[in-house]
């Protein structure tokens, strides 16, 4: 199983839920776990169908992961962590 950390962003939005266990072997699949789950999340993960939304930085135990390593594989025990950026100016 990999746990997926959430913010309070998405926390707020499922009850509060702080993690989720999902089962999967990608990034990308994790993340279509969650969403799969918990739809109401969808809009703040994916930006168009396969595509996961860039103001979302992932990490996975502590190492950010780009855009074009989505499809890593995970290891049992993993966790994966989505922080929204934070804008400012």
């Amino acid at each position: 199983m990999t746990r997926i950390r959430l913010h309070a962003l998405f926390a707020e939005r499922i009850g509060g839920r702080q993690s989720v266990e999902v089962e999967a072997s990608q990034v990308d699949t994790a993340l279509r776990a969650l969403t799969d789950r918990y739809p109401e999340l969808t809009r703040l993960v994916w930006l168009r169908e396969g595509e996961v939304n860039p103001v979302m930085a992932i990490f996975v135990n502590d190492r950010q992961v780009r855009a074009d390593d989505f499809s890593s594989c995970l290891e049992p025990g993993d966790q994966i962590e989505i922080i929204p950026a934070i804008s400012g100016g």
